[in-house]
């Protein structure tokens, strides 16, 4: 079985643009949420659509939009879900695994509720990650793996009240069958041991937080 198709989704916050890039040339589709489509101009690489209230989006990246004729589809300011909310309910339809570029920045809150969205039961079975800045946060249902190297901080969150049933393997602090108690800090600051460290949990959601290079 090949490599998933990739549906890359470029939000308005902190991006690598060389990361960007290579992103960009694996992708099968690219969306640009509102401002994400400035960081699109900024390496040349033209959206297959833009969706938002474009509130947040500057003149030149819009002409651009305009001269290259870039599909956007375009929401009202006042509406019950942020740009990028929107951008992964379009993703739905497009089938492949979703990657998300600058999902996160100066704003916590919208950094916060953009990686809460992913606990949603309609986001079962899918895999979406938020890539950028040497991490990546993913949630976790089940089992999964993570592929880095030794020093790596991996941080799991519990989402939904306490995650049981942890195993976790190529981690500096390992767990057998262990809790995640929700609203606590046990699971911040792990770090790899192998290039691939596995885990499962039994009942729970897990945020999982992985960042590239040697822990502070």
């Amino acid at each position: 079985m090949g490599e998933p198709e990739i549906v890359l989704i470029v939000a308005g916050g902190e991006v690598d643009r060389e990361a960007l890039r290579q992103a960009a040339s694996r992708a099968r589709w690219i969306l640009a949420a509102d401002g994400g489509a400035a960081h699109l101009r900024a390496i040349g690489v033209m959206p297959h659509r833009v969706i938002g209230d474009l509130d947040s989006m500057d003149s030149e990246t819009f002409a651009w939009l305009e001269q290259i004729g870039a599909p956007i589809e375009r929401h009202p300011v006042d509406k019950d879900a942020t740009d990028l909310e929107l951008a992964l309910e379009y993703a739905r339809q497009l089938r492949g695994a979703i990657r998300v570029f600058g999902g996160w920045g100066s704003r916590l809150d919208q950094t916060v509720a953009s990686l809460l969205l992913l606990a949603h039961p309609r986001w079962a079975g899918w895999d979406i990650r938020f890539v950028g800045g040497g991490r990546e946060a993913f949630v976790l249902r089940g089992e999964g793996w993570i592929e880095g190297q030794p020093g790596d901080r991996v941080s799991l969150i519990p989402l939904t009240g306490d995650a049981e049933g942890v195993t976790l393997e190529g981690l500096f602090y390992p767990l057998q069958e262990g809790v995640l108690p929700f609203g606590s800090t046990l699971g911040i600051s792990n770090r790899m041991i192998a290039p691939r460290a596995r885990i499962r949990v039994r009942r729970g959601l897990l945020l999982v937080i992985h960042e590239r290079g040697e822990p502070d």
